[in-house]
């Protein structure tokens, strides 16, 4: 009588699972997609890649590299001119996913014909002799927050800086803690579209020194070119796209991932050892023990443990692999919870033999599905 007793309700239990995943899972898909599209859309993000990747540091052609060519979505116009951009880093550090930005320190330098161009320091107004101001007095840095650009050398045809601060980066951290990024630096010219500048990488000469980022591995920098589009002119009737304008850009970005098994263990192993001292109280006695103590103290330190992974991420941050491992821990808690209560009224009841057998049963179901929900989370996520 009693196995059936447990298979019903085992059938119940499946079989309301399954109801509110039936009538749960489109509202959560439809907010998923709710938070890419606002994570993805804002203004000046309709860029172009040119599908010149060249891996800083590796000299071979760029058709060599590319597997899969394909054309870009715009190619840049012949009738710009030219100006080469090169970087080599020095220093990458405060990585800050509360705030979304990262420390950058580099030197970033600039080659063009001088002929091409008006001499660096030119008037704005000198451009009605036909010629573009020099790309060294026009150059702007993409998602540039608190930035000193200290000009090294200003010549005709060169310029150089050294660019030291603070660049904004939407970090994806649905990951986290196994999350990798890649850090972008990006640098567009502010005031000449892509038909009078086109940007050019210097892959040859730029580079990276060996530097270290605290709890981070990185690998070799790369440099692309690319076209941002813009749905307005800024009000200058005279670019040839109408209502667009098109700027041309060079991209260097920074592959970076945690070293994670240390920073995953150093995150979670509270988390862990709190769910199982709360599945620990399904396998002592009831006398001389408050077994209901276990899972209010784990629940509290679950709590704890939330609240300083959260203080290191956004306040509006999508689910993360931590949030999931979290909300399944209090779910454990909740189930250990009600599991001690059921077994310590039968108990009361005069039925020793079988709150023990309750124990014994919801032990062996919890902790295996614990643990199984554990790993798809971090397979999965």
């Amino acid at each position: 009588m009693r196995s059936r007793t447990l298979l019903a309700t085992g059938a119940v239990a499946f079989l309301a699972a399954i109801a509110i995943v039936i009538s749960v899972a489109p509202r959560l898909s439809r907010a998923f997609e709710d938070i890419r599209r606002a994570e993805s859309s804002g203004p000046g993000h309709d860029i172009s890649e040119h599908n010149n990747k060249v891996v800083l540091g590796d000299l071979t052609d760029v058709q060599e590299q590319d597997d899969e060519p394909s054309e870009p979505k715009r190619a840049l116009p012949a009738t710009g001119a030219p100006a080469s951009v090169g970087i080599y880093l020095m220093d990458i550090s405060h990585i800050d996913f509360a705030e979304g930005t990262f420390a950058i320190d580099a030197y970033v330098w600039m080659n063009w014909d001088a002929a091409k161009f008006l001499p660096p320091g030119a008037d704005a107004s000198a451009e009605q002799a036909g010629l573009p101001r020099a790309p060294c007095d026009t150059i702007g840095f993409v998602g540039a927050f608190e930035l000193n650009i200290e000009p090294i050398v200003k010549k005709p045809g060169y310029a150089q800086f050294r660019v030291m601060g603070t660049i904004h980066e939407d970090f994806n951290l649905n990951r986290f803690p196994l999350d990798h990024h890649v850090l972008h630096f990006s640098i567009e010219d502010e005031e000449h579209p892509d038909h009078m500048v086109r940007y050019e990488a210097d892959a040859r000469n730029s580079g990276a020194a060996d530097f270290r980022i605290t709890g981070w591995m990185h690998d070799r920098p790369s440099v692309s070119t690319y076209t941002r589009s813009y749905p307005t002119n800024f009000g200058d009737r005279s670019l040839p796209a109408g209502d667009e304008s098109h700027f041309a850009g060079v991209a260097f970005e920074i592959p970076i991932r945690q070293v994670r098994l240390a920073y995953f263990v150093k995150l979670t192993c509270g988390l862990l050892i709190s769910t199982m001292l709360a599945l620990m109280s399904l396998v002592v006695a009831h006398y001389g023990v408050d077994r209901l103590g276990f899972p209010v103290g784990a629940l509290f330190a679950v709590m704890a443990s939330q609240w300083v992974i959260g203080s290191a991420l956004p306040p509006r941050a999508p689910p993360t692999i931590a949030d999931w491992l979290h909300v399944t821990s209090f779910g454990v808690i909740l189930a250990v919870t009600l599991v001690n209560v059921r077994s310590l009224r039968i108990l009361e009841s005069g039925d020793p033999d079988r709150s023990k057998a309750i124990d014994r049963f919801w032990f062996r179901v919890i902790t295996p599905t614990w643990l199984a929900l554990c790993v798809v989370i971090c397979v999965m996520a």
